[in-house]
């Protein structure tokens, strides 16, 4: 989003919440244009009002709700607009977890949807092949584009001070970042770090905020790791810590296109991922970039963080990885394909 800024005079972020702590990161360029709205079609209003009155010329979603809200209100906005669905995740596993009324529900509202919007665009293969499988549209309006991940902000966010007293100890530090949400698997790498330090003197920092907190400490209590494992919670600045980790895991049970094992990639730290649906198989190209292991796994894990650990990639061979999603091509990209840049 940044760097889209460098290239456009006027871009709004609309939002239903405010208080949201990475909207502090954004350009100042960008404005945030609060909705006044909870999320979903009571929102659809002021929606309707903005674009009719601001008359953007392309309106991009990130999120399956605004999706469904965006594809009602098309037929009363009164001027030719492009709409946009951007798309992180896989759809399949979201109405996985819905039970079968619900999910035949939600299946036609988002055929319904996608079939309203201009172009879709996809942060991995598998994830296009199952929008293209969910949604039955034409292929000729879905594509693939790399996230714009790799700033110069990055590298420059790594270089602050040393965040956590561990990270200037000489014992291995393996990080997790994310929600502390089922999604991301934190039990499984709680699990997989107890197996580690019964073989190694290592510590675990997992950066995130979330409702398995609580299960999360008991865990860590139960297998009496509570000196060797830190739940610091949210930080505005995660690279400070992550420029300093030994390894970083992604555990997570799904994924889209996983921006931070991206980002560890670019800051030259060696990573362990779950094969998850999707992405990391893509991102690693096959495991050549990283381990991947089962999901659930805990014991794969483990052998491969100890892996990782004695034998760590070089940080230039781990950085090759991550030039494709450098900010500022993926963004020309992004702009040129929306039709916001010329060639």
């Amino acid at each position: 989003m940044n760097s889209s800024a460098l290239f456009l005079k006027n871009i709004d972020v609309l939002v239903n919440n405010p208080n949201i702590p990475e909207l502090d990161l954004l350009n100042p360029k960008i404005n945030i244009i609060n909705l006044n709205e909870s999320p979903g079609l009571i929102s659809l209003p002021s929606l309707l009002d903005y674009i009719n009155k601001k008359r953007p010329r392309v309106i991009l979603t990130n999120r399956e709700r605004a999706n469904r809200v965006l594809a009602l209100g098309t037929p009363f906005i009164n001027y030719p607009i492009k709409i946009v669905f951007r798309v992180g995740m896989p759809i399949s596993t979201a109405l996985e977890r819905r039970n079968l009324v619900k999910r035949v529900l939600r299946k036609y509202s988002i055929k319904y949807a996608y079939k309203r919007a201009d172009l879709v665009i996809a942060n991995s293969n598998k994830v296009a092949e199952d929008i293209l499988d969910i949604t039955g549209i034409s292929t000729d309006r879905i594509k693939v584009l790399n996230n714009p991940t790799v700033s110069d902000k990055l590298y420059e966010l790594s270089n602050a001070p040393t965040p956590h007293k561990w990270l200037d100890e000489d014992i291995p530090v393996i990080m997790g970042i994310g929600r502390l949400a089922r999604q991301k698997g934190f039990e499984t790498l709680i699990k997989a770090f107890y197996k580690v330090i019964q073989r190694t003197e290592a510590r675990l920092i997992i950066l995130g905020e979330g409702k398995e907190r609580d299960s999360l400490l008991n865990l860590i209590r139960h297998l009496g790791i509570t000196d060797k494992v830190a739940l610091p919670g949210f930080t505005s600045n995660p690279f400070a810590f992550l420029s300093r980790a030994s390894c970083f895991v992604l555990s997570s049970a799904w994924e889209g296109s996983p921006n931070v094992l991206i980002e560890a990639l670019a800051l030259g730290i060696p990573v362990v991922a779950t094969d998850c649906p999707t992405g990391p198989r893509e991102i690693l190209k096959n495991g050549r970039y990283g381990e991947l292991v089962e999901v659930h796994n805990h014991n794969q894990m483990a052998e491969a963080i100890l892996k990782v650990l004695s034998s760590p990639p070089s940080p230039s061979f781990l950085k090759d990885a991550a030039e494709p999603y450098r900010a500022i091509p993926a963004t020309i990209t992004y702009l040129k394909v929306m039709g916001l840049l010329s060639d």
